[in-house]
């Protein structure tokens, strides 16, 4: 996300007397990408929270190629996350990944704003995804081996 809503922007109340916070960040979301770049982000998305609702684990990642690249993937990972957490306020940071793929999470405002606390998230991602590499070789090894 480029970053929180103000309060102000969270449309009239609904029902539940709580703004529009989903109508007012798809709003904006179509702003920031476009026609093409926002039906891309709301299909992913969509096909993501049916997984889901389904049961199924998700992979979160976009289609790869038709122009579906870092920045795509940012915005679905930050619908995403004002999806699952009701939440416009949430910054989303990137995260250099194994083979420099960009990569990506989703964090609380004061940890993007202060560098030492992005900088241990990064980390913790890092060693997270170097365990992955370390697992799947480990895999391939043994299936490789049969």
């Amino acid at each position: 996300m480029s970053g929180p809503l103000p309060a102000s922007s969270q449309g009239p109340p609904g029902p539940d007397g709580q703004g529009d916070v989903l109508g007012v960040y798809l709003a904006a979301l179509a702003a920031r990408c476009g026609p093409t770049g926002f039906e891309a982000v709301v299909a992913a998305a969509s096909d993501t929270c049916a997984m889901l609702a389904e049961g199924h684990p998700a992979v979160l990642a976009g289609p790869d190629g038709e122009g579906f690249g870092p920045a795509l993937q940012r915005e679905y990972l930050a619908l995403l996350a004002v999806l699952m957490t009701g939440r416009c306020d949430l910054e989303v940071i990137a995260v250099p990944t194994a083979g420099g793929r960009p990569g990506w999470a989703v964090v609380e405002p004061g940890v993007a704003a202060d560098p030492d606390s992005a900088a241990a998230v990064r980390a913790r991602v890092a060693a997270g995804e170097a365990d992955r590499v370390y697992a799947l070789g480990l895999l391939e090894a043994l299936h490789d081996g049969d």
